[in-house]
């Protein structure tokens, strides 16, 4: 038995707009009324449906790669957020206004994955533009509620403009025009919940509809993940090609977002930041790794 799987085995479950949760959210309720989620949930239910009924060894293989994806930038948003605050009390500003946006982008392309809308064309779906996600993103949060949803996708073009401003404009002023963000954790709580959600919902479907004959991963699958050009510059992540041939050999079967970060793979994608140097004036990557998600 996989970790995934005695994991999915040990959890308990938590009621939330008539259905059974892995996840406890924090910020969703906050935000939309359970009403609204219900909605949501059985209209993205039956989407997901048109899929898991059909489900092969190329879509299992896919939504592999989606969810692993988004799982790892969950944890990259939760790395921003905690080098933003540490960048605060060392008086780095300059870097605030990247971290800010990087971490809201990050989630917002999180949430984009877990949508069947958002087409995987041969993995193209992971070099998702800025202005893609934002869009992907909030046209799917309209659904719970249009008008706060637009707030807050203006509150995510503001960053990206501070973020811009900052960059190509070197203003001499430095950031005194750029703003204080008080609601900033809460959305980004609410980014990676909201993929969580979706995820859930996609598991749940896959397991009422899907072909236990196809949950098979596909080797070339992984390969667009662990080894890709950018700008014709090579990079391969052997950490990434490992835990993807732990899901080939152990859990080639799709799982909810949460359930997916293995504490391996998350001990490791922390510790790869670490400097070795436990010293109070050094960044420490392995402390608050809770502050949006709970990361197990």
């Amino acid at each position: 038995m996989s970790s995934i799987s005695t994991r999915r085995a040990v959890s308990n479950t938590n009621k939330f707009s008539g259905r059974e949760w892995f996840y406890e959210f924090r910020e969703i309720g906050s935000y939309f009324d359970e009403a609204a989620c219900k909605k949501v949930s059985s209209k993205l239910a039956q989407r997901y449906a048109k899929l898991t009924k059909d489900w092969n060894k190329e879509l299992n293989s896919e939504w592999l790669c989606r969810h692993f994806m988004a799982a790892k930038l969950i944890m990259a948003a939760t790395l921003h957020i905690n080098s933003m605050y540490f960048a605060e009390e060392k008086n780095l500003r300059v870097v605030i206004p990247y971290l800010r946006y990087y971490s809201i982008l990050s989630l917002l392309r999180a949430v984009c994955y877990t949508l069947p809308e958002q087409n995987w064309e041969n993995g193209k779906l992971i070099r998702i533009s800025h202005q893609g996600a934002i869009d992907g993103a909030f046209e799917h949060l309209c659904r719970f509620q249009k008008e706060l949803s637009l707030l807050m996708k203006n509150e995510v073009l503001e960053l990206k403009a501070e973020r811009e401003f900052i960059s190509y404009r070197a203003p001499s002023s430095g950031d005194v025009q750029i703003k204080e963000k008080n609601t900033f954790l809460q959305l980004c709580t609410l980014l990676a919940e909201v993929a969580q959600f979706n995820s859930e919902l996609m598991e749940a479907s896959l397991s009422k509809n899907g072909n236990p004959a196809s949950f098979e991963f596909i080797p070339g699958y992984a390969a667009s993940i662990a080894a890709f050009e950018i700008d014709g510059i090579y990079f391969g992540d052997s950490e990434d090609a490992y835990r993807l041939d732990y899901l080939k050999r152990k859990h080639p079967r799709l799982a909810n977002i949460q359930h997916m970060m293995t504490e391996g793979h998350v001990e490791d994608f922390f510790g790869a930041w670490h400097s070795g140097d436990d010293a109070d004036e050094i960044f420490n990557p392995d402390e608050n790794w809770g502050v949006i998600f709970d990361i197990p």
